[in-house]
């Protein structure tokens, strides 16, 4: 009696019709297919000329959720003249933020980390940099491998301290491609186009590289779409 109760009961949590032992596989032996979703990643943006985007200009996937399957959907507008398209470059992260500790100065509006290894030339620009014990938090205009400036506001100071932790998200990406893929060219067309992911990582970002050296290419938008199954 007391195990098919259980048995119903871990039927109507987790899904699933086969017979399930409640004391050797309390866990379900079949999956649920719980629908699609979709979120934008980059919104319509124009890139310069042998330009590539900038972490901040991608929101983050963040697949601690569990879809075991992910669609990137990139498009973009070439210029009637372009003679190159764009390379997506799509970098990965155990957890899309990263911190440590200001070890200079006290005092100072330069943040400086010598622990740090932050993405260079000016990777993090656009991204917001917060002084955890400050309170303060400001938008990243430069930084070296260990240096971050910022101007920081809405805190009790708005300066660094030494000791003081920070934290800043959306850093925390890999120095090399988890993958990378360049769409059709057509030049003066506009085109779509679709790649489809295992995704194990935790979390992805997708950088855009305009490969003409003259033409900027414009309506630069991606969508990833993901899978749920419980």
């Amino acid at each position: 009696m007391f195990e098919e109760v259980a048995k119903r009961i871990l039927r109507a949590v987790f899904g699933g019709g086969a017979d399930i032992d409640p004391y050797f596989n309390p866990l379900p032996v079949t999956d649920r297919y719980n629908g699609k979703a979709f979120n934008g990643a980059i919104n319509s943006i124009d890139i310069l000329p042998t330009a590539t985007t900038r972490l901040y200009e991608c929101a983050v996937m963040d697949l601690n959720y569990c879809p075991r399957t992910l669609a990137l959907t990139i498009s973009a507008q070439y210029h009637a003249l372009a003679a190159a398209g764009i390379k997506i470059h799509v970098i990965s992260s155990p957890g899309d933020s990263i911190g440590g500790t200001h070890t200079g100065a006290m005092g100072v509006a330069l943040l400086t980390d010598d622990l740090a290894h932050f993405r260079v030339p000016n990777g993090l620009v656009g991204l917001r940099v917060y002084n955890g014990p400050d309170g303060s938090f400001g938008v990243i205009t430069a930084n070296t491998a260990t240096t971050i400036t910022a101007v920081l506001g809405g805190g009790t100071a708005n300066v660094w301290n030494t000791g003081d932790t920070y934290w800043i998200t959306g850093a925390g990406y890999d120095t090399e491609d988890f993958d990378t893929w360049t769409p059709g060219f057509t030049a003066g067309a506009f085109i779509q186009e679709t790649k489809c992911y295992e995704s194990d990582p935790h979390s992805l970002k997708i950088l855009v590289e305009n490969l003409d050296v003259a033409q900027s290419v414009t309506d630069v938008s991606a969508l990833w779409t993901w899978e749920f199954r419980g």
